[in-house]
């Protein structure tokens, strides 16, 4: 079944988010910067107002089984967008959540910096076999201010929103229905 495009559609009214499609977001840790799909560099900050989260564990991007965060958020643009996490930057945002928790607060209704953090490590290089010191980027959380989406988070939420939302526009459609 297809769906016509609208071509002559234009802007946003002030406030609202544009939510015919899922924008995919990328955190590429080797060059330290977000990214839209493969190619397109946006940076080393993202910044997003939540919609939903979700763990769980899978191969993806050939990775090995492990955990993983998936994020379902407004971003900058004001476009509804996904993107995954992994193994210490899903760390650093389970403790922005549990902070903001314990807090008695909700990261719901809030603008969040992710921003690209400079690390290093021992690997062993393949061709010598002796440990070399290598650097990648693990992402931080900082909650930066209240939220410009609130109202249109919390309609959608309510209107379209539920725990699966998020398995389905990670999955291939034959797997969505499983």
């Amino acid at each position: 079944m297809g769906h016509e495009i609208l071509l002559d559609e234009v802007g946003l009214e002030k406030g609202q988010i544009l939510t015919d499609s899922t924008r995919q977001w990328r955190p590429d840790c080797q060059s330290g910067q977000f990214k839209i799909g493969a190619t397109n560099m946006k940076g080393k900050a993202l910044e997003m107002e939540l919609v939903g989260a979700q763990i769980s564990e899978g191969e993806y991007f050939g990775y090995p089984f492990q955990k993983w965060l998936a994020l379902l958020f407004v971003d900058q643009e004001g476009v509804l967008s996904s993107i995954l996490f992994k193994t210490e930057s899903l760390d650093n945002f389970e403790e922005l959540r549990r902070s903001y928790r314990l807090k008695g607060e909700s990261l719901l209704g809030k603008t969040i910096r992710a921003a690209m953090s400079q690390r290093s490590g021992k690997a062993k290089d393949p061709k010598t076999g002796e440990n070399v010191v290598t650097k990648y980027y693990a992402i931080e959380f900082e909650v930066i201010s209240e939220g410009k989406y609130a109202k249109a988070i919390a309609e959608f939420r309510q209107l379209h929103y539920l725990p699966d939302f998020i398995r389905l526009i990670e999955s291939k459609p034959e797997e969505a229905g499983k």
